[in-house]
């Protein structure tokens, strides 16, 4: 026989004017007792549902965050200018020196530019966002777009002091330890509305697929 879970969630008595949550799980069981690995899904679940909206990671359909940045011209820039564009954010360091990292997320770009550009649609964008603002500056990521072919008219180097933050709404991590900053990857694409169409983890994936992505994100 197998388990049952009774699961209640309420809330208590507010302190200093926010709300505490509880979650109480329960397992009742009857013959065979559940694994580890699902208990643990369990609570990464309810858990996931007490953390405020801003804390979790979004979705596909999800609306993205606004962010301030500075983009490679040195002028202020918002995310949210980018609606009515089809888009794609990718997140780098112009020091990597890792080849498959930030190096093939870049080259990845420069090709997917050139594919749109000659599938002839207009309502699409670029965006790449640096996590090292102290060392890359405008004009350090204006060299940096300068020496891959950017045409800057399609295609944005930028980054902020919040580009971390911004990032780990999409699963990207970031720690600098003893100087060396070590992160994930994450490459998100971005419909018409503002709204998440799809996101890539790692680097494994092809500019014919982030092409695809973005038409479809055109559509929508």
């Amino acid at each position: 026989m197998s388990g049952r879970i009774f699961i209640s969630l309420h809330a208590s008595k507010r302190r200093g004017g926010q709300g505490i949550a509880c979650v109480e799980i329960v397992a009742y069981l009857s013959a065979v007792a559940l694994k580890p690995c699902v208990m643990k899904s369990l609570l990464l679940v309810f858990i996931g549902l007490l953390l405020p909206a801003s804390a979790r990671e979004l979705a596909v359909g999800d609306m993205i965050p606004d962010c301030e940045l500075v983009s490679a011209n040195g002028k202020p820039l918002r995310i949210s200018s980018l609606h009515g564009h089809a888009f794609a954010i990718t997140f780098i360091f112009t020091r990597c020196p890792l080849p498959e990292y930030c190096p093939r997320l870049t080259a990845h770009f420069k090709e997917a530019q050139q594919e749109l550009a000659k599938a002839g649609g207009t309502d699409w964008h670029l965006l790449s966002l640096s996590f090292d603002p102290e060392h890359d500056r405008p004009a350090q990521l204006a060299f940096y777009a300068k020496a891959h072919g950017v045409d800057d008219t399609r295609w944005t180097f930028a980054t902020g002091k919040h580009v971390r933050e911004f990032g780990a709404r999409f699963g990207l991590e970031v720690t600098t330890k003893d100087g060396l900053i070590n992160h994930n990857l994450r490459t998100v694409v971005v419909d018409l509305a503002g709204r998440v169409q799809h996101v890539f983890r790692g680097s494994d994936w092809t500019v014919p697929d982030l092409v695809w992505e973005m038409q479809k994100a055109m559509r929508k």
